[in-house]
């Protein structure tokens, strides 16, 4: 392989990288807006809401609907999508990294 795309691949690496971790940190950042409302309002305890960072169960749609105060934001909602978009997306540039850095390994 060329050095050119061998420089290109390691960019393009890095970039998936970027994303991944751009799309957790938001849906982190997105999960902590919404939820310190709902914990606020409601007097859930946190360790009843870290779940809801992961999937939206009845428990969780009901604590964001009883959420009355709005924020600065105006986010209503919370959707885990996003964060398992962002470690698909991270895990995917781990496997592609590992990859490109053993291509010996693999004949």
């Amino acid at each position: 392989m060329n050095e050119n795309a061998s420089v290109t691949k390691l960019f393009s690496l890095r970039w998936l990288e970027a994303v991944g971790i751009a799309l957790t940190l938001a849906a982190l950042v997105w999960w902590a807006v919404v939820y310190a409302q709902v914990m606020s309002n409601t007097g859930f305890p946190i360790e009843r809401t870290l779940p809801c960072l992961l999937h939206t169960s009845d428990r969780c749609s009901l604590a964001m609907s009883l959420c009355k105060s709005w924020h600065f934001l105006g986010i209503q909602r919370y959707s885990p999508e996003l964060l398992w978009a962002g470690a698909i997306v991270s895990c995917l540039a781990l496997l592609l990294g590992n990859i490109m850095q053993n291509p010996r390994q693999r004949k």
